[in-house]
């Protein structure tokens, strides 16, 4: 639990460290190639923990307490007064066209970044499984495409598909426009076929969940989950009856136990109950009574023992990995980015309209989980991980909401329009009113999380 909190702390640390720095920079860079004087340069907000000053411009560099953000702040008369003879390099001076240039530059970079990271991955290799099919729900819209356990999917709409990852976002898109498309597959026997997946049945509402293999009936490759113990926690009912890592358990109670998930079945059903666990260990047979502990989960009782099941090594002939050349990984980069940055903003959309449960947003508790878990796997995870959320900041940012760079790019469009800027009274009001929007988003988030964690 604390090595998991570990990486967590330092994936989140990490992954907000470098996307603020390249969000800022990216203002940074092209305010000081406009002509404009550059002040500070804040990697957080707060009191600084590190401060440098340097440059042409003296321009400050600061680390500051609270990692959730940063700035860059800009000579601009209307923060303070300007000497005359650098008027003309203060940001309020500057035309329309310059200022909205500085101001996107922010998300711009963010996606700029997102591609960079996606194309050293792709060229670096995306280990996974093979795309063969390990299970398919009945009555649902793979079923009902033929789609059938064993069949390996080889083309989704003429894109080759090599492993079961691949083209993700895709599908997804597919998914959420309700498309009908085209699949090759290959069977076990060795046929190609050609089968129609109709998503138009797909709800909008499990996608929002991010459940496509869920909302499609289907899921790759899966172990067989034999009912080994693979782990023991201390001080649990399992561990003060002597089971150890490594046991087989062959009977509990009067039923003969085949896979890991009857253990699951009898354990949860029985709270409070002892249960007599008939274990094979090295060859031979004991009994152990172990009472499950009863515990709440979603406002179900259920029994715990304390256990995690040994899961197989993975096949050696359905590991792949993905690797493409400079000009295809380039290519997939921007189409994912793309991809991502369109599904982002289409969820949002359809959260608004109340198609999709806004239980699906995600605060810093969250993120700080998968940056661990993406730490933890290895470099092409981690970035792969800093791309996505890299492509959700670019699109928070550009929201139309006064204190983003959205706000601005609106206030910019209003001004293009009337042909003299916002008034500072209306500014001031809409900066409050993003505040208040941005408050609310970030406090259902950290609801979310916390619901997540402890639910």
């Amino acid at each position: 639990m604390l090595e998991q909190i570990g990486y967590s702390l330092l994936g989140f640390i990490l992954a907000i460290g470098i996307l603020i720095i390249v969000h800022e920079f990216g203002h940074y860079i092209v305010a000081k190639g406009v002509g404009v004087k550059v002040l500070r340069f804040s990697v957080g907000f707060g009191r600084p923990l590190l401060s440098h000053t340097g440059g042409r411009d003296q321009t400050e560099y600061v680390l500051a307490v609270l990692p959730l953000g940063g700035y860059v702040k800009m000579l601009d008369e209307n923060e303070g007064e300007v000497a005359p003879h650098e008027l003309h390099r203060a940001f309020n001076r500057q035309s329309l066209a310059k200022r909205t240039a500085i101001v996107l530059a922010g998300p711009g970079f963010n996606f700029l970044f997102a591609i960079l990271a996606y194309w050293v991955v792709f060229m670096t290799g995306v280990p996974g499984l093979k795309p063969v099919i390990g299970r398919v729900d009945p009555h649902s819209p793979a079923a009902a495409a033929g789609i059938k356990v064993g069949d390996q999917i080889l083309q989704i709409n003429g894109r080759r598909i090599q492993s079961m990852g691949q083209d993700r976002l895709y599908l997804f898109q597919q998914a959420l426009d309700h498309a009908r498309i085209r699949l090759v597959v290959k069977t076990p026997e060795g046929q190609r076929q050609d089968l129609w997946l109709n998503l138009a049945k797909v709800h909008t509402a499990a996608l929002g969940n991010g459940r496509l293999s869920a909302a499609l009936g289907l899921s790759g490759w899966q172990p067989v989950l034999l009912p080994r113990i693979g782990e023991v926690l201390a001080h649990t009912p399992a561990a003060r009856a002597g089971l150890k890592p490594g046991d087989l358990i062959t009977r509990i109670g009067a039923e003969p136990i085949k896979s890991w998930v009857e253990v699951a079945k009898v354990i949860r059903a029985h709270a409070g109950q002892p249960l007599t666990f008939v274990i094979s260990r090295h060859g031979r047979t004991r009994q152990l009574i172990i009472t499950p502990k009863a515990v709440k989960v979603n406002g179900k009782q259920i029994g715990q023992i304390g256990v995690g099941v040994k899961v197989p090594s993975l096949p050696p002939s359905l590991r792949v990995t993905v690797r493409l050349g400079p000009w295809d990984a380039l290519r997939q980069a921007v189409s994912d980015t793309w991809l991502m940055s369109r599904l982002t903003v289409e969820m949002l959309g359809k959260m608004l309209l109340l198609q999709i449960s806004p239980k699906s947003i995600s605060g810093p508790l969250t993120i700080a989980q998968y940056a661990g878990y993406s730490v933890q796997v290895g470099f092409a995870s981690f970035v792969m991980f800093l791309g996505v959320v890299s492509i959700s900041l670019g699109v928070l940012n550009l929201m139309p909401v006064p204190v983003l760079d959205g706000g601005h790019i609106l206030f910019y469009f209003i001004e293009w329009l009337k042909g003299s800027p916002v008034s500072e009274r209306v500014v001031g009001w809409g900066q409050r009113v993003g505040v208040t929007l941005l408050l609310g988003l970030m406090m259902l988030a950290f609801y979310n999380d916390l619901t997540r964690i402890l639910g």
